[in-house]
């Protein structure tokens, strides 16, 4: 049988190196670019843009890390999409932590490049206080650490303003996640399947674990 295309956005600030091990499992591996996003976009409206770009012409798989899985989940309204696999990501702005449904709507106010000073912040954290840091913690420094694109503020706003439809999704959903993410605990959220031990970057840090629940998704269709 022939596989689906399979189309994996990246992380928030991350590339296509976050599946270099999934490319290893899937050599046909579609990892788009972001696209620039326009001023006050919404985040709907972004992801009707990104199916636009990567539409395979048939029916794929689409999903993706973090704010990937987001955007990943509002494309299946603009493609022949068969399933949607989240991989450390959220349904809704619900099931956010807290403080980020706050903060989320002044991210307006952050500068431009904003990931340059989270990025040297988590170094720094790592470089200095890494050894005796928690492992939550520390695992959130990495994270802040590889942190990269000029995204960062635009993203943070279109996420907490995010209005899912009130209609269902158009194809079946699996969410794998972390029990330790720092970013998207857990405990928000309602995952398929938890990873123990898990942070946010699990194709990173659980690469085989990932591209298992992968491939086991693929075979269902």
């Amino acid at each position: 049988m022939t596989q689906l295309p399979l189309i994996l956005l990246p992380g928030l600030g991350t590339d296509a190196s976050l599946y270099a091990v999934q490319r290893i499992a899937f050599p046909d591996l579609i990892v788009p670019d972001w696209l620039p996003p326009r001023r006050n976009e919404a985040l709907p409206d972004y992801a009707a843009r990104m199916a636009a770009a990567v539409n395979p012409g048939g029916p794929c798989l689409v999903g993706g890390l973090s704010f990937g899985g987001m955007i990943a989940l509002e494309m299946t309204r603009h493609l022949d999409a068969r399933g949607c696999v989240l991989i450390s990501s959220v349904m809704s702005p619900r099931e956010l932590p807290r403080w980020m449904r706050w903060l989320g709507p002044y991210a307006w106010l952050l500068p431009r490049r904003t990931d340059r000073i989270v990025s040297l912040f988590g170094t720094a954290l790592l470089k200095t206080a890494g050894p005796v840091l928690p492992s939550r913690l520390r695992q959130l420094c990495v994270h802040f650490s590889k942190t990269q694109g000029t995204m960062l503020p635009w993203a943070c706003r279109a996420a907490t303003t995010w209005q899912p439809s009130t209609r269902e999704w158009p194809c079946p959903v699996w969410h794998l996640h972390g029990d330790a993410d720092p970013i998207f605990p857990h405990r928000w959220t309602r995952p398929d399947r938890l990873v123990p031990g898990g942070g946010h970057l699990l194709p990173l840090t659980h690469p085989f674990v990932v591209t298992a629940f992968l491939k086991e998704m693929l075979g269902r269709e």
